[in-house]
């Protein structure tokens, strides 16, 4: 019997045994299901219980002018966000809050009671600091308060065009802010911080488990090459000019000819990007950049230098200009002065100087559509500039070689054609320095938050026209100055060398017949030495309408002060001499 005990209580132990090594067997074979197999699945779902994550907001880079006055920068205020399943009653957080973010109460606890799918409710963006303590010092479970930039720009609609402005994304709309989002904008970091497994609405943040998960990196700010005090002469001057014209708009546009920095872009009217959703859409783009034009007169000169450099025009031949001739069926006009029928016996000079339509026609169709279109390749027409602003427009050019006479003639004095205000001033800055094609540029600099300089490519000059053919070609420019019809550009104790322009505007109902005109003036100063190309674009003038009379005026101002300000003696003085004394002395002479 004691036998049969034994052995039955053996058997006990081993089926025990077996039924524990099984049941180990299927914990064993469970947790490596769980652990193994499943491991990122429970993973993700204890994150998802356990882990509250909020994002770092990188500040934007900020944006200076040329001699460090920032343009655009950032406000550091506070963003209120919830995590509603941390919040332990959202009635009486709700309660606490209203009077603080001035929030109907009703539609803070409709937030803070959302479902748990959503981790992180904003409540109100753009705190500030007093609002943003008195909400920490509440210690609400699940309130979340974070720092926050917003984009400001202190100088109101000083160059806002070419700034640009920033939507609720913080993305850049238009201007630099656009064109060079990628480098400002920067990366957002992340915050994580651990919190207990309790039921919903019970959890609590653990202490000393919260840690930056992904580094916040802050944007790259960029340096302009625009001056602030230019670009303040430039859009005071033009916005004068815009409203004695009684005209529709108007741009400014100056440029250095030896290098093709932009140091200012006026457009008139403009808007503050500050409150940018308060203007039309129409002003916030940049004209000088994405709006082509019929350049009139002004294109006269790129006429003359292609006569030049292709021989067609002999330093003493002439034309009788009758006042009209005909092209083909259609006839081309001169607009006359001072009561006169024609100009009379004209040279090449005389053709610039007098504004001759029919005489630069003339030569237009002695150097053919061919060589004229080579030339306006070669200034850089029908092509962007490659400056750094999106929606730069390549201007409009008759297609192919082979164009009708009056085609021919009518681009020859700027019509049947259109490009935008800086392709022009750029052609007109290889005049001045001596035969180069400069590419315009906007952008000095752009530095890395640890003040890292990026490398930026700027296109060599190209040599496009011959040394002799720039001299002759500010000969005549400032024979338009001192005795044709651009004597409104004239500066007291400076040389200037520029171009008048008078467009009409063709509308799709009455076609050239609109009454509509573009009267503009290009230039640069001094003549020796150019410092400064301008060009001013007045656009749909009612009182007046020569581009000598409604922008020479605004050039002259323009350019006369900047000068000044840029310390450039007037002609024949020392450039040791202080500009501001220098221009007196001049004056007392007079």
């Amino acid at each position: 019997m004691k036998s049969i005990g034994t052995r039955q209580i053996a058997n006990r132990r081993l089926g025990w045994a077996v039924l524990a090594m099984a049941a180990f067997a299927v914990l064993a074979g469970k947790l490596f299901y769980v652990q193994i197999m499943k491991h990122d699945h429970y993973y993700r779902q204890a994150q998802k219980i356990q882990a509250r994550r909020w994002p770092i907001e990188a500040p934007r880079g900020n944006i200076y002018d040329q001699n460090g006055n920032p343009l655009a920068l950032n406000l550091k205020l506070y963003s209120v966000a919830a995590d509603p399943e941390l919040v332990e009653s959202a009635e009486a957080v709700a309660a606490d809050l209203t009077p603080l973010l001035r929030t109907p109460r009703n539609t803070l606890t409709k937030k803070l009671t959302a479902d748990g799918q959503r981790r992180y409710v904003r409540l109100q963006d753009s705190v500030d600091q007093p609002i943003a303590d008195s909400i920490r010092e509440l210690h609400c479970p699940g309130i979340i308060v974070n720092t926050q930039w917003r984009r400001a720009y202190p100088h109101g609609t000083l160059a806002a065009p070419l700034l640009g402005f920033t939507g609720k994304e913080r993305s850049g709309l238009g201007g630099i802010e656009q064109a060079l989002n990628d480098r400002l904008a920067g990366s957002d970091g992340e915050m994580l911080a651990a919190v207990d497994g309790r039921l919903p609405r019970s959890r609590s943040q653990i202490p000393g488990r919260t840690i930056v998960s992904k580094r916040m990196v802050p944007g790259s700010s960029v340096v302009l090459t625009i001056d602030l005090d230019i670009q303040a002469i430039a859009e005071e001057e033009l916005a004068k000019a815009v409203e004695q014209a009684n005209a529709a708009s108007g741009t400014a546009l100056v440029m250095d000819p030896q290098n093709g920095e932009v140091l200012a872009l006026a457009s008139q009217p403009s808007f503050d990007p500050n409150e940018f959703w308060r203007y039309p859409e129409r002003n916030w783009v940049c004209p000088a950049v994405v709006s082509p034009y019929e350049p009139g007169s002004t294109f006269k000169v790129i006429t003359a230098v292609a006569a030049l450099e292709e021989g067609v025009m002999s330093h003493g031949e002439t034309y009788h200009c009758t006042g009209s001739r005909s092209v083909g069926q259609r006839t081309v006009s001169c607009a006359l002065h001072g009561g006169r029928r024609d100009h009379g016996v004209v040279n090449l000079d005389d053709m610039i100087t007098k504004s001759c339509n029919t005489g630069i026609a003339t030569v237009a169709i002695r150097l053919g559509a061919g060589r004229i279109n080579k030339w306006l390749k070669r200034f850089g027409f029908g092509e962007q500039t490659g400056i750094e602003l999106s929606g730069e427009s390549r201007g409009l050019l008759p297609s192919g070689d082979d164009w009708p006479q009056i085609r021919v003639a009518n681009v020859g004095f700027g019509q049947g054609i259109a490009v935008t205000p800086l392709q022009l001033l750029s052609a007109y800055c290889a005049i001045a320095n001596g035969g180069w094609l400069v590419r315009p540029r906007v952008v000095k600099a752009v530095t890395d938050a640890g003040g890292k300089i990026e490398a930026l490519q700027t296109p060599k000059p190209e040599r496009i026209l011959s040394t002799a053919t720039s001299e002759r070609l500010k000969e005549m420019m400032t024979k338009v100055v001192t005795e044709g019809t651009g004597a409104g550009a004239q500066i007291h104790g400076r040389t200037v060398a520029g171009k008048t322009g008078t467009a009409q505007k063709p509308t799709p109902e009455k076609g050239f017949r609109s009454g509509l005109y573009v009267g503009s003036f290009a230039g640069f100063a001094p003549v020796s030495d150019p410092q400064l190309a301008v060009l001013v674009v007045i656009d749909e003038p009612q009182n007046g309408h020569y581009g000598g009379v409604v922008a020479a005026p605004a050039f002259r101002a323009i350019c006369e002060r900047a000068l000044t300000y840029l310390r450039v003696p007037p002609d024949g003085l020392s450039p040791g001499i202080d500009a501001p004394l220098s221009l007196a002395l001049a004056a007392e002479k007079d």
